[in-house]
């Protein structure tokens, strides 16, 4: 059990720490949007997938033009209901599949 807290540990340091330069290199105003979103959010969460048309934790389904919209990946779409960054679902598997090879301690 130990080790799995230490490991577990490295990687929220190693995020944070990612965390830290990526937000130096990001528009403030962008930054700070999406930090007041994470805090206001019951999860912590920001950005969220699409799931049947609906984002994850939600059931208001979002229009069939708003989804492709979010499918383009051109601009940045807010949920009307729950005010979380959208994106599709299919960039939520590449990046969780990125954060696998990434994180390896």
């Amino acid at each position: 059990m130990e080790g799995l807290i230490s490991e577990t540990q490295k990687e929220e340091e190693y995020l944070l720490e990612q965390s830290k330069e990526f937000a130096g290199k990001i528009d403030e105003r962008l930054l700070a949007s999406y930090n007041r979103i994470r805090t206001n959010s019951i999860n912590g969460l920001a950005v969220v997938g699409l799931e049947r048309g609906a984002p994850k934790g939600s059931f208001f389904t979002i229009p069939p033009q708003k989804q492709m919209e979010i499918a383009q990946r051109k601009k940045i779409i807010i949920d009307e209901h729950s005010g979380k960054i959208l994106v599709d679902d299919e960039l939520v598997m590449e990046e969780n599949e990125k954060m696998k090879s990434v994180i390896k301690f």
